[in-house]
């Protein structure tokens, strides 16, 4: 039986993870539940699976990430507040199965160092990269020419540039494939969010940058591919259920029958592929540059993004106006290298700062 700890288990990945769970009674073990704010959820899952420890708010976050009976770490937390409870897991030798992606935007040098280190598994949850996490399995890592991140195709990519300038909120929340959360569907919106999993991908896979390609898939089928150096192009195909990743990195580096999410029915669909519209979608282009800058750029990248969305949200600054103000500040920031995380944590806030001094004018 594998004993998990659930950290944000009252959040969308969180519930998902256990709904897995509750179809694997006897190989899969709750030992430890942490929540933000939702303590009524908390107590029900509580009640339900009786953890050995649970805790409300980031402060419990650090102390149940180390569970001694814990054999894997899911981190599902929302935002940075993942990053220090992440990295103390990997210093206690746990497994980690991770759904947070600022953990690897903000600091994937530091904390894949610290993964080899203590010799532990870090397993993304993230569809993209469990994609290519699970078509690598196919060879070894000198056989890889690339590895391929595969990005929808919405209403937004039709639209002219003045168009593009006129884009609400209200816009953005008409037509969603994944269920997100506002500033995730917003840095999809901009391709911001297609930056952040370029920065993971490399972190994760140890990959250079040139090695790493986006292309257009719209019909949400293909989740991401590995081609190798000979050639054969490995890919991961399947209905959108983040259901399957998760149960992936449970059970990690088994597979189970699914008995929580559909079967792909792929009878009668189509598969196609375009372009990457970097041209039009400047934030696509940022992760890139951030990786070629290195050290604390990432972070930067990271803060800068936070402030424009929210000042986009108060309609503040237009939607077009978010991968220029980022794009400003990561053109101003003088970057560290081999930073620590008190380093990478206030350039963090430096790229928060300077973005939001770009919106106020």
């Amino acid at each position: 039986m594998k004993k998990i700890v659930i950290l944000g288990s009252t959040g969308y990945i969180g519930q998902q993870a256990l709904e897995i769970v509750r179809a694997f009674p006897k190989e899969l073990k709750v030992v430890g539940l942490t929540a933000n704010k939702n303590k009524e959820l908390l107590a029900k899952q509580v009640k339900e699976f009786k953890p050995v420890a649970f805790g409300l708010g980031e402060s419990e976050l650090t102390k149940i990430s180390t569970l001694k009976e814990a054999d894997l770490i899911l981190v599902a937390v929302v935002g940075l507040a993942g990053l220090a409870p992440t990295l103390t897991a990997i210093s206690a030798k746990k497994n980690i199965a991770l759904a947070t992606k600022e953990v690897m935007v903000v600091a994937g040098e530091l904390v894949v160092k610290e993964a080899k280190k203590n010799k532990i598994s870090l397993i993304p949850i993230d569809s993209e990269h469990s994609a290519i996490f699970q078509c690598l399995r196919a060879g070894h890592k000198n056989e890889v020419k690339r590895i391929i991140l595969t990005m929808g195709k919405g209403r937004f990519a039709a639209m002219s540039n003045q168009e593009l300038k006129k884009i609400t909120l209200k816009d953005i929340y008409l037509k969603r494939t994944w269920m997100m959360g506002e500033k995730i569907t917003i840095d999809s919106a901009t391709c911001l969010n297609k930056s952040f999993e370029i920065i993971e991908a490399k972190w994760l896979f140890d990959l250079p940058p040139e090695k790493i390609d986006v292309i257009v898939h719209p019909e949400y089928l293909c989740h991401s591919m590995v081609e190798f150096c000979d050639g054969s192009i490995v890919a991961e195909i399947g209905t959108a259920d983040m259901r399957r990743y998760i149960q992936y990195a449970l059970f990690y580096p088994e597979r189970k029958e699914a008995r929580a999410t559909s079967f792909s029915d792929l009878l009668n669909k189509k598969i196609s592929f375009e372009p990457a519209p970097y041209k039009k979608f400047p934030g696509l282009s940022l992760g890139f540059k951030a990786l070629n800058a290195g050290g604390t750029m990432p972070a930067v990248l990271h803060g800068a993004d936070d402030s424009a969305v929210k000042e986009f949200i108060k309609g503040k600054i237009k939607f077009t106006d978010i991968p220029k103000i980022i794009e400003q500040t990561i053109q101003n920031h003088i970057v560290i290298k081999n930073a620590q995380l008190e380093e990478i944590l206030k350039a963090e806030e430096w790229g928060r700062n300077y973005a939001l001094r770009l919106c106020s004018g």
